[in-house]
């Protein structure tokens, strides 16, 4: 079972939409290979939905920081690359807000809503994103148990970096 979605016809216009159908395993690889990361490393892997756990209130201090950086931008010329932060931004104050409140609903509309700005931003960019993503994958299964205080996985003397430039020069 696959999920439509339409595109338009570059050649006919707008008014040339066509139904593609896409298969529920579009993000599986990329899924697998971030929960392959997180076992590795000893991150969470949740076997359901549910919120992070963390204090709710440094998140809504956060979320309101995040919200002034928007304010401070808005209005400001700054170009597609000035907007495409600030939707980034306010994304994440979505959803550090979501957690605040405790409203999973909310806390998923703000993960798809950060995912599709970044994806966007491979899109606005021509980044090779399935490329990057399986360098970056390869890399971080370099790296050794997460640091305590960040959650980043430990660069360690055999951590070798992602070949960005080679995926870009394909």
């Amino acid at each position: 079972m696959g999920c439509l979605i339409s595109r338009m016809d570059s050649l006919s216009g707008p008014s040339s939409i066509q139904p593609i159908f896409i298969s529920k395993v579009l993000m599986h690889v990329q899924l697998n290979q971030v929960t392959e990361f997180h076992q590795h490393i000893h991150a969470t892997v949740a076997e359901k939905p549910q919120l992070l756990p963390g204090s709710t209130e440094t998140a809504g201090i956060l979320a309101k920081d995040l919200r002034d950086v928007i304010t401070r931008l808005d209005g400001r010329e700054g170009g597609e690359l000035v907007q495409r932060c600030a939707m980034a931004i306010e994304e994440l104050a979505e959803w550090l807000e979501a957690h605040v409140e405790g409203n999973l609903v909310s806390a998923g509309d703000a993960w798809a809503d950060r995912c599709y700005v970044l994806l966007g931003d491979a899109v606005a960019t021509g980044l090779p994103a399935e490329k990057l993503f399986n360098a970056v994958h390869v890399s971080n299964m370099t790296k050794c148990s997460a640091n305590s205080t960040t959650g980043k996985g430990n660069k360690v003397a055999s951590y070798e970096p992602p070949d960005i430039a080679g995926c870009l020069s394909e």
